[in-house]
């Protein structure tokens, strides 16, 4: 966690990461390492662009353990990457929700937050699903199921955090939706630019809309 003052001299705390999947958790079996290999490939490269042979080389997993625990394939691995990511996004919300001093502070903790994960990975990975829902989530009904049901998990644990700071139940419905694609966009942008300089602005979009 680092703490600084931004330009309008408001102090902010600045959940700092690598990034939101750690392959190398202790005792995690081969199951859970392969989701997380195929977790962090398809937010760097993409569901097409990732084989089930960078999957395995990436998690050290044995390839009969692939056929075990996934026995439909690469689309069943992306559900369980999906279901990761969305576990993943939704615990940094809440935890920069409880954080955070008000809803300004929270939605620039987030910003700057995504910021620093996006930058650490020296700008290959921005939001844990986008990739692979622009990608496929049209072709599979069951990958645009969960990326579906993962983004409104992330509008609804917004919503209530602005809830906590006092925002109406309606208000705080619309503004997180609009706070997520002012996000998500800035996310992209970061990525294409390589640079932060959409994130930064972002913050002045972001500002407005909890005030």
């Amino acid at each position: 966690m680092t703490r600084y003052a931004d330009r309008h001299s408001m102090q902010v705390d600045i959940p700092l990461g690598k990034g939101y999947f750690n392959l190398m958790v202790k005792g995690s079996g081969s199951k859970e390492k392969t989701v997380a290999a195929a977790a962090k490939l398809f937010c760097r490269q993409g569901y097409h662009g990732t084989a089930l042979f960078d999957i395995l080389a990436t998690s050290g997993s044995p390839r009969g353990s692939l056929y075990f625990h996934f026995p439909r394939g690469k689309e069943e691995i992306a559900e369980g990457a999906i279901a990761l990511g969305e576990k993943e996004v939704r615990a940094f919300i809440a935890q920069v929700a409880k954080t955070s001093r008000g809803a300004e502070t929270f939605v620039i903790n987030l910003a700057r937050g995504m910021a620093a994960r996006l930058e650490a990975s020296d700008f290959r990975e921005g939001c844990p699903l986008a990739t692979t829902a622009l990608e496929i989530a049209v072709d599979s009904e069951t990958i645009g199921k969960a990326t579906r049901a993962a983004f409104a998990a992330w509008e609804r644990e917004i919503a209530q955090a602005l809830k906590n700071f006092g925002t109406s139940a309606k208000e705080a419905t619309s503004t997180a939706t609009a706070i997520l694609s002012q996000l998500e966009g800035a996310l992209l942008l970061a990525r294409i630019y390589r640079n932060l300089d959409s994130m930064r602005r972002a913050e002045d979009a972001l500002r407005l809309l909890v005030r």
